[in-house]
């Protein structure tokens, strides 16, 4: 049987008949009602009539209220993204830090701003290559541009045949460097559809930089770690991460933009590193056939050498590579606002963006503080200071709640910096909407080339989004308790790790007994290109991953065995 929702009508009736009712138990009896009353009984029956009207907005309410509770992250709105081309027309080296600003314009006139996502340098460096290594045969990738030098030689863009082992792999070979080589330099990979594999495999497969004698060392060993809007950092596995410095400032993450886990950006590099050489030994017979066999003053130019292994069965390279091009970064449409809140004019609860003209969204508050540099905390966060002013987002609000001096005193107020996006309407700026610095007087030399349109951006997060990760919250909360939460855990680290097994025990160690739990994993042999260097780099990374977020008192010890 279906419920009827009452209208305002119908509510204003209910309400006179219950105060009449209320009132003849007093013994009071009226014909009429009184005007102030009819008034007030007409207003707060409005007032029902909205609340039931929108049920909707009062379920996602209450659902921010539990998510804020449990300190989830809560995603207002996504700003679109797109990749831009960076050229340098200077010498030297320039670095662009992350959100550096860039103006664009939309399809409907509008004119926007969209920031770069991560810091990253600008030099003469350019793809020489590239080629891919598949079912025992090496093509170059005709989507990639290559050097004049090299297009000069008319090279073959048939596959030919050579013996490299069972695992595909991308080869690259970057030329003109500066002597820090690919510092902090960003790559771009344009993929085609269907080729989700080949971006997951980007993503989470180790990258190899040849050494200076042509082979693969552990100096060389890098690994991607997802950043802010899904930009993927490579590190080198045998450098310890130290503090963050200028450069690295973190910023409030952002969700995965439209490019997510297609933007890569190389690590600080020394001066020195050890990393240039000519071809790999390996690989000359082949780029000699492909190239010229006259090739011999080509192929000894010291260069550096990158090779991406891909797992088994990976779509067709040569078709799911539509490009690779150096010199790119990620742009998303956000933009600081800054704003001081007197408490005193302004009251404690304020919109947290404009009405009227372009439209504008939350995508997250950046800093929340008083004029003397003391940081808000948002009202759900536990706090041991008595003194420090709060926070909230509440239907489109940011309500604050004065901190106090050293003194005892209120503040007076504080400043607030905001994330801002254009939403939705960030999607139609195409590929060569995107026309330039912001502060172009402090960047010459520096040109944006249009490589992508802009996409991905929402006026705020699906409430079927937003249940889905309140829901992935409350199992655990990322924490591993059950047997079945340490095996899954393992398998989603690394794709080579084909089964995970596990076993609670109790061990005498130098410090006592100690309760231990030992993972046993079994990996794919033919997934390894140097077993001896991976294995203790993938086994660090399990027991970092997995050993904080045990139950305290439990210690991990990791085993390995191989398959075929």
């Amino acid at each position: 049987m279906g419920t009827h929702t009452p209208n305002v009508l119908e509510i204003d009736r209910k309400l006179r008949d219950d105060f009449r009712r209320r009132v003849k138990d007093f013994g009071v009896t009226s014909e009429t009602t009184d005007p102030l009353l009819a008034v007030l009984f007409r207003t707060v029956a409005q007032q029902i009539d909205q609340v039931y009207s929108d049920t909707g907005k009062l379920r996602q309410g209450l659902l921010h209220e539990l998510m804020r509770g449990l300190q989830v992250q809560q995603y207002l709105a996504t700003p679109a993204q797109a990749a831009v081309r960076l050229l340098n027309d200077l010498p030297e080296p320039r670095v662009l830090r992350a959100g550096t600003e860039l103006n664009a314009t939309a399809g409907s006139g509008e004119r926007l701003v969209f920031s770069l996502d991560a810091t990253c340098e600008v030099s003469k460096a350019r793809i020489a290559f590239a080629f891919a290594y598949q079912d025992q045969s090496v093509r170059l990738l005709s989507g990639v541009e290559m050097s004049d030098t090299v297009q000069a030689m008319r090279p073959s863009l048939d596959a030919v045949p050579i013996g490299l082992g069972p695992q595909p792999a991308l080869y690259l070979a970057i030329e003109n460097l500066q002597p820090q080589l690919l510092n902090r330099h960003g790559m771009f990979f344009e993929l085609g559809p269907g080729t989700y594999p080949v971006q997951h495999a980007l993503c989470h497969e180790p990258w190899w930089i040849f050494s200076a004698d042509g082979d693969l060392g552990g100096e060389g060993l890098l690994r991607p770690r997802r950043t802010n809007a899904g930009v993927y950092q490579l590190q080198f596995q045998t450098v310890e991460t130290g503090s963050t410095g200028m450069l690295d400032t973190p910023l409030p993450s952002i969700p995965d933009g439209f490019y997510a886990g297609r933007q890569f950006l190389f690590p600080p590099m020394a001066a020195d590193a050890p990393f240039l050489c000519r071809v790999p030994r390996l690989l000359e017979p082949v780029l000699t056939r492909i190239l010229n066999r006259d090739a011999g003053s080509l192929l000894n130019e010291p260069r550096l050498w990158i090779k991406i292994p891909m797992p088994p069965g990976i779509p067709s390279l040569h078709h799911a590579i539509g490009g690779i091009v150096l010199h790119s970064m990620t742009a998303s449409n956000v933009f600081a606002r800054n704003q001081t809140v007197q408490f005193a004019r302004d009251g404690i609860s304020i919109p947290v963006t404009r009405q009227g003209g372009t439209p504008e969204h939350l995508v997250a508050p950046l800093t929340v503080m008083s004029t003397d540099n003391d940081p808000y905390e948002p009202a759900a966060t536990p706090s041991a200071s008595a003194t420090a002013g709060r926070y909230q987002l509440h239907n489109g609000r940011l309500t604050l709640e004065p901190g106090r001096h050293s003194s005892g005193e209120e503040h007076a107020a504080a400043n607030v910096r905001l994330w801002l996006t254009n939403g939705e309407l960030g999607n139609r700026v195409g590929p060569g909407d995107i026309t330039g610095f912001a502060n172009a007087a402090s960047l010459t030399g520096i040109r944006v080339a249009p490589l992508t349109a802009a996409s991905g951006g929402s006026n705020g997060e699906q409430v079927a989004s937003e249940e889905r990760r309140f829901a992935d919250a409350l199992l655990t909360r990322g924490r591993i308790v059950t047997k079945q939460d340490l095996e899954t855990a393992a398998l989603a680290i690394d794709r080579r790790i084909l089964q995970a097994e596990s076993a609670s025990g109790t061990e005498r160690r130098p410090e006592g007994l100690r309760r231990v739990e030992r993972l046993n994993l079994t990996l794919d042999g033919n997934g390894f290109t140097k077993p001896e260097i991976e294995l203790p780099a993938l086994k660090s990374q399990i027991e970092i991953a997995l050993g904080g977020r045990l139950v305290q008192g439990l210690e991990l010890a990791v085993e390995f065995t191989w398959q075929g």
